[in-house]
């Protein structure tokens, strides 16, 4: 009954850490992982797929709590109902040694063959002016044109201007059309930036 007792003592004060996504700030390490759903049971999302940060994880399970939960091909948020065995996701998660993963923020990818929506990080040579900001991507393939008519949103953050695009930062690109040049020209209707900030 004593070790019961005691046992019972340590769980109740044991220090909380769920995190809430309204929480999180850069001096924290996210990771991500991407992958398939392989099950989602109270509150908790297992993935199997391949770690895309150095301390993820390829196979993980996150607890989702309050993470905002987002579909990939509208950029507009979910609720947990859009959930569903076998389909992509992409997570970002904070690991605290011997607990477990809290998740951040959560996207989801239904299929949708003809979605025009790439990932893409910012190269060192953007370049600003009144009116637009103009980058190329990091492999040289896209010169993107944000304007103050893009849609520009941090899922942490809210919206942001493209004064707020750095090098280095990754995005989701939503666009209608994308020229055959090379690179090439893409004039976004939407960017999402990726959890992490540079």
């Amino acid at each position: 009954m004593r070790k019961w007792m005691l046992m019972l003592a340590a769980v109740i004060m044991a220090p909380q850490l769920t995190v809430n996504a309204c929480d999180v700030n850069f001096d924290m390490v996210i990771d991500e992982t991407i992958g398939i759903v392989c099950e989602f049971y109270n509150g908790r999302l297992s993935i199997a797929g391949e770690a895309i940060t150095g301390g993820g994880l390829n196979d993980i399970v996150v607890v989702l709590g309050d993470a905002p939960i987002y579909d990939l091909l509208t950029g507009l948020p979910v609720c947990t109902d859009s959930i569903h065995v076998g389909m992509d996701v992409r997570a970002a998660y904070l690991l605290q040694p011997g607990h477990e993963a809290q998740a951040v923020v959560i996207w989801l990818t239904p299929a949708h063959p003809m979605a025009a929506v790439f990932t893409t990080i910012v190269s060192e040579n953007i370049q600003y002016s009144p009116d637009f900001a103009v980058f190329l991507s990091a492999d040289g393939k896209y010169r993107i044109t944000l304007t103050a008519d893009t849609s520009i949103y941090d899922p942490i953050h809210g919206l942001l201007t493209f004064w707020d695009i750095k090098p280095g930062q990754e995005f989701f690109v939503w666009v209608d059309m994308i020229t055959a040049s090379s690179p090439a020209l893409v004039y976004p209707d939407k960017v999402v930036r990726i959890c992490q900030d540079p």
